[in-house]
């Protein structure tokens, strides 16, 4: 029998929204690994004897370097085909992209409740639990204590979602944005079809 994700999770989540803000549907997901959005590209070498160049590249090449490490998986290396070709793409978009911003705060190995509301679309990290029950008997539910929120966006930045098969998980979540980024959601043990699905269309896909 699967989790009841309302049971266990909606009194923790409206604690930490909005007043008159309201639950349209949520799930447990991971973010997949995968090829994250493309590195910018490189700015121009200064001219010899410019020194404040040199030193405002070597300023911008210290920030590139952190924008690229975003991703641990993929960074433009001659093993990406083989990456893209096993885990597809975590997010795809410019490096200011909405996707990015949600590259930057989700790793790959967190444990992820998205969650859509009538107002915005967020991205809590799950507490690890110490709770023992007996096999069978549901999970009590969460205390907000163990909801952490890592990322949001309003409702009106969404352009749409839909439901995709991919190799490694037959209902990965696409959402897209209004800048033309999109970031996926994966779970094969967590985000079944009809969690999927249900996110969708409360994402207005």
């Amino acid at each position: 029998m699967s989790t009841d994700y309302r049971h266990r999770y909606a009194d923790a989540v409206t604690s930490k929204l909005e007043p008159g803000e309201a639950i349209l549907a949520l799930s447990e997901a991971k973010r997949p690994h995968g090829l994250a959005p493309d590195p910018p590209p490189r700015p121009p070498e200064p001219s010899p004897g410019d020194g404040a160049k040199v030193a405002g590249m070597g300023l911008a090449n210290v920030a590139l370097s952190g924008v690229e490490a975003i991703d641990n998986i993929g960074g433009g290396g001659p093993t990406d085909w083989l990456i893209r070709l096993f885990f597809g793409r975590a997010a795809r978009g410019r490096l200011d992209s909405v996707a990015a911003d949600y590259v930057r705060a989700v790793a790959t190995d967190q444990r992820l409740l998205a969650v859509v509301t009538d107002r915005r679309f967020v991205v809590y990290r799950i507490g690890r639990s110490t709770e023992i029950r007996p096999f069978g008997q549901p999970p009590k539910p969460l205390v907000a204590a163990k909801l952490k929120p890592l990322w949001t966006v309003d409702r009106a930045v969404v352009a749409g979602a839909r439901r995709r098969w991919h190799r490694l998980h037959g209902a990965r979540l696409r959402v897209t944005f209004r800048d033309n980024s999109w970031l996926e959601l994966t779970g094969p043990l967590c985000l079944g079809r009809r969690r999927a699905d249900e996110l969708r269309a409360a994402l207005g896909g």
